[in-house]
This record gives C-alpha cells, sequence and structure tokens, in this order.
C-alpha cells in the first residue's frame, strides 16, 4: 500500500476512523501484511475489546467485513469469531448505544454471504455464525445455508448452519426435521434447537417432538451434560441443560421423550438432565403431574450435582411441590442438618413455599440469612418464631440486614404479631421507622395497650431533617398506622393528602384507598394519578379513586391495561394487585371478565409455580364476584 491509497486498504478510507486512527490504519494493513498478520490481529483485538458501542469500534468493523476476502484462512477465522460473538450484543436492538454498530452489521451480510461455502471448514463454521448473530433473514442467507447443509461433510459447520436456519427461519420446522437422528449428536442437538423454538408450541406431532426430545439427550450426553463447546454454539453452551429444558417444556413429547431418555441414566449429569427438564415442564403447565414431582424428589437421593438441581425446582415450587417436602426433610438432615447443610437456605425457601411447619424452627436458627428473604410466612408460626424476633428486634448492637424481612413478616401478620409492639414501639425513632409504623398500623387497635399512640404521633410531627420533605421520614406511614390504632383519621387524612397533592404515589394512595369516604376531600388530587405515568401509580390510583368515591369506571379502564402481560403468559405483583383489585370492584369490573376467564381456564402457568397460583386464586375470587354482581 503506498502513500496514494492503491493496496487492498486505502488510506482514504480509513481516514474517517475517529478515535484511535492514528494506529488503526496500520493494523487493518498489517492483517494483510505478511509477517504482520498475527501480531496486528491481536493487537487490533485487544484494541477493540468488546466495547462496542464506541465509534472506533464500529468504524473499524465495518472495514474489517469489507477486507474479509481479502483475509488469509486463519485471520478469516479469527475475525469471524470476533465478529459473531460482537455482533451477537449489538444486533439485539436498532435502538440504544449500540444504534450505528447495529446499522454497521445488519447491512453487511453481503460480505459474509460468500464464505458460507468457503472451502476451510472452519470459516464455514464462522461465516453462518456471524450470519446467525447478525439476525437478517435475507431469502439469500437463507437459499445459501440450506443449499450449503446439504453437501456439509464437517460436523461443526453443520452445527452453526442449522444453529442459522432456526435462529432466522424459525419457520423451518419441517427442514430440520432430517437431521434429528444425524450420526453426529451435535448436529442433532442444534436441528432439535430449530424444531423446539419454532412457533406453535405444543402443536407438533408426537413423532417429531419425541424425536426431538431425543436428539437433545443425545446431544447433551456427547457434551457430558455440561458446557457446549464455544464454537458455534456461544452463548447458548452456557447453561445448557437449562436452556434446552426450557426449549422442551412446551412440547409435551419431546420433554417425555427427554426424560425417558435421561432418568435413571447411569450418568448422574443426565440424571440432573432429567431432574432440569422435570422441573421446567412443572413450570410451564398447570397440570399437577405426580411423576413429574417424583423425578424432583428422586434426585434428593442421587449425587450432590443431582440434589442440588432438585432443591433448586423445589424452592420454586410453592405449594405444589408439598408432596416432596418428607423426601426434602430427610435431604437436609442427612446432608448435615438446617444449621450446617450446604444446600439448606434452597431447602428452607422450598418448605417455607409448601407451608411445612417443620420450617419454622430452621427458619429461626438461620434468620440472618439474606437467601432466606421468603414471604408470606405462616401466621401460625407466630408461637414458634415471634419470640426470636422480638429478641432480634431488641438487640441493636446484632447486625440488623434481617430488620426489614421480620418487619414484612409482622405487618403480614397483623394482631397476631400483638406481642411485638414494644420492640416496634422502639424502633420508631431508627431508620427503620417507616416499617415498624407499617407493623404497627396492622396490627391495628391491639397496639394502643402497647404505647404505641404517643411515639406514632410524634412521628407524624417529626422534623425530617435538612434537605428532606416531611414524607422522607415515614410521617405517612405513621398516620395512617396512628389512624389504624386509635381511630383518629385526622392525621392521616392531613398528611397523606398532602402527600398526594404533592404527586407521590404508591404509599400514599394504598392509606388513602384504606381510609376509603373519609378522604373524598382528597379524591380531586387522587383523579390526575389515574393517567399519569408509573404502573404501580395508576393502579393504586385506581383502587384509591374506587374505595374513596364508590365510581368503577375511571378505575376500572386504568386498571384493564395493567393486564396486558397475561397475553403473554407473563405475571407479576402489580398484574396480581390490579387483578384482586378488580375483583374487589365487582360487577362494573366485567370487561375483564374474558382475561380472567383465560387466565382461570388456561393450561399454562403465568409466571412461576408460585406467583401462577396466587394469580389463579385471585382470578377465580375476581370472576366469583363479578359474575355474582
Amino acid at each position: 500500500m503506498d502513500e496514494r491509497g492503491a493496496g487492498p486498504v486505502a488510506w482514504d478510507v480509513l481516514e474517517g476512523v475517529p478515535a484511535g486512527r492514528e494506529e488503526m490504519p496500520g493494523l487493518l494493513r498489517g492483517l494483510v501484511t505478511f509477517g504482520q498478520r498475527q501480531a496486528s490481529w491481536r493487537r487490533l483485538e485487544d484494541k477493540l475489546g468488546w466495547q462496542s458501542d464506541t465509534p472506533l469500534f464500529t468504524h473499524a468493523v465495518a472495514h474489517l467485513f469489507v477486507m474479509l476476502p481479502q483475509l488469509d484462512e486463519r485471520r478469516l477465522v479469527q475475525a469471524l469469531d470476533f465478529l459473531a460473538r460482537r455482533g451477537h450484543g449489538a444486533c439485539l436492538s436498532p435502538v440504544g448505544v449500540h444504534r450505528r454498530t447495529y446499522e454497521v452489521f445488519t447491512r453487511a451480510w453481503p460480505h459474509v454471504l460468500p464464505l458460507v461455502a468457503h472451502g476451510a471448514a472452519g470459516v464455514r463454521t464462522g461465516a453462518a455464525w456471524v450470519l446467525r448473530s447478525i439476525r437478517r433473514a435475507e431469502p439469500a442467507v437463507l437459499d445459501a445455508l440450506r443449499r450449503r447443509a446439504a453437501v456439509e461433510d464437517d460436523p461443526t459447520a453443520l452445527v452453526s448452519q442449522l444453529l442459522a436456519v432456526g435462529e432466522l427461519s424459525p419457520g423451518d420446522r419441517e427442514w430440520l426435521l432430517p437431521w434429528l437422528d444425524h450420526g453426529h449428536p451435535l448436529v442433532g442437538l442444534a436441528a432439535a434447537r430449530g424444531v423446539l423454538a419454532a412457533p406453535g408450541a405444543g402443536t407438533g406431532t408426537g413423532t417429531a417432538e419425541g424425536a426431538a426430545g431425543r436428539a437433545v439427550a443425545r446431544g447433551l450426553a456427547a457434551a457430558g451434560g455440561q458446557l457446549l463447546p464455544h464454537v458455534p454454539w456461544w452463548p447458548l453452551g452456557y447453561e445448557a441443560v437449562p436452556r434446552f429444558a426450557e426449549l422442551s417444556a412446551p412440547h409435551p413429547y419431546a420433554s417425555a421423550a427427554l426424560l425417558e431418555a435421561t432418568a435413571g441414566h447411569r450418568s448422574a449429569d443426565l440424571r440432573r438432565v432429567a431432574v432440569v427438564t422435570a422441573g421446567a415442564r412443572l413450570r410451564y403447565w398447570r397440570d399437577p403431574a405426580p411423576e413429574l414431582w417424583a423425578t424432583v424428589a428422586a434426585g434428593l437421593d442421587d449425587e450432590p450435582d443431582v440434589a442440588s438441581a432438585s432443591v433448586e425446582v423445589l424452592s420454586g415450587g410453592g405449594a405444589a411441590a408439598a408432596p416432596c417436602a418428607d423426601p426434602l426433610v430427610r435431604h437436609v438432615e442427612r446432608s448435615g442438618g438446617a444449621a450446617h447443610a450446604a444446600a439448606a437456605d434452597h431447602a428452607l425457601r422450598a418448605l417455607v413455599g409448601m407451608g411445612d411447619d417443620r420450617a419454622a424452627d430452621w427458619y429461626a436458627a438461620r434468620l440472618g440469612n439474606h437467601w432466606l428473604d421468603v414471604a408470606p410466612l405462616p401466621a401460625r408460626w407466630a408461637p414458634r418464631l415471634l419470640p426470636v424476633f422480638r429478641r432480634r428486634l431488641a438487640d441493636r448492637g446484632r447486625e440488623s440486614h434481617a430488620f426489614p424481612r421480620i418487619l414484612r413478616t409482622l405487618a403480614e401478620w397483623g394482631p397476631v404479631a400483638a406481642p411485638a409492639v414494644p420492640e416496634l414501639v422502639g424502633l420508631l425513632d431508627t431508620p427503620f421507622a417507616r416499617a415498624a409504623a407499617e407493623a404497627l398500623g396492622a396490627i391495628g387497635p391491639a397496639a394502643a395497650a402497647g404505647r404505641a399512640a404517643g411515639p406514632l404521633a410524634a412521628l407524624v410531627t417529626a422534623a425530617p431533617g435538612p434537605g428532606r420533605h416531611a414524607w422522607h421520614g415515614g410521617a405517612q406511614t405513621a398516620a395512617w398506622a396512628y389512624w389504624r390504632v386509635m381511630g383518629d383519621p385526622e392525621p392521616a387524612l392531613r398528611v397523606c393528602g398532602a402527600a398526594a397533592r404533592a404527586g407521590l404515589g404508591q404509599a400514599v394512595l394504598r392509606y388513602l384507598a384504606d381510609l376509603g369516604p373519609l378522604a373524598a376531600p382528597h379524591a380531586d388530587a387522587v383523579r390526575p394519578l389515574l393517567t399519569q405515568p408509573g404502573q404501580w401509580s395508576r393502579t393504586g390510583a385506581a383502587e384509591a379513586w374506587w374505595r374513596i368515591t364508590g365510581e368503577a369506571p375511571p378505575a376500572v379502564a386504568a386498571l384493564l391495561p395493567e393486564l396486558a402481560p397475561l397475553a403473554r403468559h407473563a405475571a407479576d405483583p402489580l398484574v396480581l394487585r390490579s387483578v384482586r383489585v378488580l375483583g374487589a370492584i365487582g360487577g362494573p369490573a366485567a370487561a375483564a371478565l374474558p382475561v380472567l376467564h383465560e387466565v382461570a381456564s388456561s393450561p399454562r402457568r403465568y409466571g412461576g409455580i408460585p406467583m401462577d397460583e396466587q394469580l389463579l386464586g385471585a382470578a377465580r375470587d375476581a370472576l366469583i364476584a363479578i359474575e355474582a354482581a
């Protein structure tokens, strides 16, 4: 290359690189200069790194795509690997910090396409990998990948081509089916990924789905039940077992075949696959499936990795996992008891979710562990746990990271937590004042005997400190709690009403909703919040408006859009609260009936198992309330 720009990479093109341009032209030139190729590539890769949102990266990569045909085979394999890995993240979205890089990658596919038929298998592997990362389902791209796959003799390159077709054209299920029985297990696994990811979950034939499940079992067995080869599986190779378990879950025949091939296998890695697959199936479908729970429970008596997978499944199983309680307790006791077992925290989460009373004492023994943030705890555990909670709250010298969990539990228990009033009152002049006041308000009139009124009243009027507003110090919560304890609504109406007019939402709206018609003077401050940004505030405003005014239509109109995630079989606490408020409204919320009927009758779960159980119960209650009205 000379100063006039003659040569494979013209200087006048490279001068467009903004930052680092003094070195970049030489590095790119070095890629095609004998004796400099390896050193130039190492320096170029180090200089660009993973910062794919920088102008230097964007411009350099644009030139690198153009130079691909001029690189030697070794550099070409390295460059394609680099582009595939960086392109995966950069091409996820056309907006955001990667926008310029996204445009460069998605326009560069014509430079990569000829390499699909390159003479070197490593180059063909990398080319299909880059096209998969770019995610441009151009007809020419798919045709080239299919033509090459039909004659491909290298298993790794064929895996890359099948992964690319499955990613770019999810409707190619039928084309992928013949590859499921390929002699190389990872080829079959790549085909199975495309088949299982295709639209129409659960609608395939039993033969095809069963073949996909068996192909997954063979592929994972070939990988030893662990990571898949980085080339070309990255990033799919990380946590391959849960990924394929989740993919198979919507397909009953595929997951059944995968379970049949792995449950009881001589390899512990594949027995772990069976447990994870059973867990994924249980999280996807509402079918009680006792045989799946039995598979999970059997894993508790297996080797440590298998047992750990079983405990993890059970920790998210909620009350549905109750049939596994006895094996789980035996597993913890075998492992050294709740005080020493390595998986005791997850096991306790599982037992609490099941509502198993044997967990109460174990929970108390491990109260300080941050993994035990489990809610709600059964109120019938109060006699066992209240003494422990009270001692912890009274001991200011100990680490206080368990305080929020304890205070939340006491608030959930309500009047049952009345013996803890003295300790709660003692926290009203600490950073935990708001949570303590919340618990006192939930306890209600029973807290009056514990002399809570005076400290709550003082908190309502306490100076908030320099640079802080009154609502920062727990004044709203204290005012609401004072009303709940003493029956005097004046402080709550004054403080919470002022906070609502200041534009605060969530907690304050909940307190106004609790006050109901008493808060009528502040209804005008609530009404605008029904259409303001912030989903939680809108939901809180809807409940407050209805409970204060009794006027349902504006509240229902604000709540119905919050049910939108249910169309994707997704659910979260906001959706759950919206369903409960609609049920409380009753007949005027009839517009929610179609969605609620769909939730109540769906064979699929919404969210995780505990969330789905709560949602299903709330939806059924709401249907009864609305239809009865």
